[in-house]
C-alpha cells in the first residue's frame, strides 16, 4: 500500500474519496477508497455512477477503485477505445449478476469518464500468491477452508452464466472473512452465442501456468470445466508452491514431487485435459469435506485455522490513518459537496487529466506508506482488485514444511486422450510467456 502522489493522483474519483494507492500494473491503477456521504447527488449521477445504495456505518467501509490505463483505450485500431470501453462496461454488468460473500460487491462505476474506473468492496488480506510462497504450502485445515470457499465463488459465476477465466493464486485475496475471487474483468457470458461476447475465436486471454489446454486453444468456446482445471490448478500451487506446470498446460502428468498423499486423488482428477473427464464442483466439495473429515476437522476448524495462518503470517497490510476514521477529510468532502451544488460531479474540482500522465508511464516508482517492510511492487501485466505486490515469486524463506506422511513422487497420470497434439499449442504459449517475461525483467531495469 502506497502514499497518494498529491501532484498526480486526484482526491476524488466519482463519489469515491482516495486515501492510498494500491498499486499499478498494465492495466491502471488501483487506489484504496471509501464512499463520500454527498447530499442530492441526484437520480443522474446516481444512475450514471452504477451506485448501489449508501449505508452509513460505524465501521469504515473500504473499497478498491480500479481506474483504466488512458494508453488502453487508446491504440493503432479503429475501434480499440470503443471495445475497450465496452469490456469494461461488460465488467461492470457481470459483477452485479453475481452475489456471493465469495465475490467483491460492486460499488459504483463510471465507463464513460475519461478514465474509467469501477469501486468494489476492499479485501483487507494477502493474495493467495504471496501467502503460499512466505509461509509454505498449505497444511489440510486451510486447504480445505480454501478448495471450499473456491468451490462457493465459482458455484456463484457458473450460476449466473459467467465465466472467470483467470483463477489463479494473484486473483485471491484472503481476507478476515476467508478467500475471495477476485477480478471479473474480462469474464464472459458462457452463451457462447451471444453477439455481446467480445471475445473473438483464437483470441487469448488468462495465465497460461492455471489454464486449461481448451482455454489456451480457444478462449471464447470454453465452458465452466476449464474454470475447475483452473481451480485443480490453484489448489496445485497451494499443495506444491508451484503451479502444476512451470510456463503452459501439457498432456502430460505433473510432477507430484512434494505434493501429500491425500490430496492426490482429487487433484489427479482434475488436472486432465479433457474437460469432459473432470469432476463438478459438488464432487469437489464432496471430496474435500472427506479430506477434512479423514483429518478429525469440520469447517468451521478449517476456516479459523486458514484465519490464523493470515494472522499470523505479517502480510495484513496496515491500514493508513484515514483509512481507520469513520470521517472523510472535511477539505474533501466540502469541495465534493460544494461541486455537486453547483451542478457538477463530485470530482470536478479534480482537473480529469490530473493523473493522466502518470498512467500513461509504463512504470512508476510509489512510496510506500511504510518503506521499512512494504517493498516496491513489481510489473504486471494488469491490476487486480487487490494487488499483489510481488508480481514474481519471492525468494525462498526459511521455515521448511514439516514432512507429511503420505507425500510421493509417483506419477499420477492422466488418462492420455488422442486430440490436438500440444505441438500446435504450446510453441506459441512459451512463445508469449517468453514475450511477458522479456516485458517484465526490461521494465525492471534488469536488461
Amino acid at each position: 500500500m502506497y502514499e497518494l502522489n498529491e501532484e498526480k493522483d486526484p482526491a476524488v474519483l466519482g463519489p469515491f474519496e482516495l486515501l492510498a494507492v494500491l498499486g499499478q500494473g498494465g492495466m491502471g491503477r488501483t487506489y484504496l477508497g471509501r464512499r463520500l456521504p454527498l447530499e442530492n447527488l441526484g437520480p443522474e449521477l446516481e444512475a450514471g455512477y452504477h451506485l448501489t445504495a449508501f449505508e452509513a456505518s460505524a465501521q469504515p467501509a473500504l473499497a478498491a477503485v480500479k481506474v483504466i490505463r488512458p494508453s488502453k483505450l487508446r491504440d493503432s485500431s479503429e475501434h480499440s477505445e470503443e471495445e475497450a470501453r465496452a469490456r469494461f462496461a461488460q465488467e461492470i454488468e457481470t459483477m452485479r449478476t453475481v452475489a456471493s460473500a465469495r465475490v467483491p460487491a460492486l460499488l459504483g462505476a463510471d465507463t464513460e469518464a475519461e478514465q474509467p474506473w469501477l469501486a468494489m468492496d476492499y479485501v483487507h488480506g494477502p493474495t493467495l500468491h504471496k501467502l503460499v510462497h512466505t509461509c509454505g504450502q498449505l497444511a489440510v485445515g486451510p486447504y480445505g477452508a480454501l478448495g471450499l470457499a473456491l468451490v462457493d465463488a465459482l458455484r456463484a459465476i457458473h450460476g449466473a452464466k459467467l465465466l472467470h477465466r483467470d483463477l489463479k493464486p494473484g486473483n485471491i485475496a484472503v481476507g478476515p472473512d476467508g478467500p475471495v475471487v477476485l477480478d471479473f474483468g474480462l469474464a464472459v457470458l458462457s452463451e457462447r452465442d451471444s453477439a455481446a461476447a467480445l471475445t473473438k475465436t483464437g483470441v487469448g486471454f488468462g495465465t497460461p501456468a492455471y489454464m486449461s489446454l481448451e482455454q489456451a486453444r480457444d478462449t471464447k468456446h470454453v465452458t465452466e470445466p476449464s474454470d475447475i482445471y483452473s481451480l485443480g490448478a490453484v489448489l496445485f500451487f497451494a499443495a506444491a508452491k508451484r503451479p502444476p506446470y512451470p510456463l503452459v498446460p501439457m498432456y502430460t502428468a505433473p510432477k507430484w514431487d512434494g505434493v501429500y498423499g491425500p490430496y492426490l486423488p482429487l487433484l489427479g482428477r482434475i488436472l486432465v485435459q479433457v474437460a469432459e473427464q473432470r469432476p463438478s464442483l459438488d464432487e469437489i466439495e464432496s471430496d474435500l469435506r472427506q479430506l477434512l473429515v479423514d483429518h478429525g476437522l469440520t469447517e468451521e476448524a478449517a476456516a479459523d485455522q486458514l484465519r490464523s495462518l493470515v494472522t499470523e503470517s505479517g502480510l495484513v497490510p496496515q491500514l493508513p490513518a484515514r483509512a481507520l476514521s469513520d470521517l472523510p477529510d472535511p477539505e474533501v468532502q466540502q469541495a465534493a459537496q460544494q461541486a455537486v451544488d453547483d451542478g457538477r460531479s463530485p470530482d470536478s474540482p479534480w482537473a480529469p487529466d490530473l493523473f493522466d500522465e502518470f498512467l500513461e508511464a509504463e512504470a512508476q516508482d510509489l512510496e510506500p506508506l511504510n518503506p521499512a517492510t512494504d517493498p516496491a511492487p513489481g510489473p504486471a501485466e494488469y491490476v487486480p482488485t487487490v494487488v499483489d505486490p510481488a508480481a514474481h515469486p519471492a525468494p525462498e524463506t526459511p521455515a521448511p514444511v514439516p514432512a507429511q506422511p503420505g507425500v510421493t513422487s509417483y506419477p499420477l497420470a492422466p488418462p492420455q486422450p488422442h486430440a490436438t497434439p500440444e505441438s500446435e499449442v504450446i510453441p506459441a504459449l512459451a512463445r508469449e510467456a517468453a514475450k511477458r517475461l522479456l516485458k517484465a525483467y526490461a521494465h525492471s531495469g534488469r536488461l
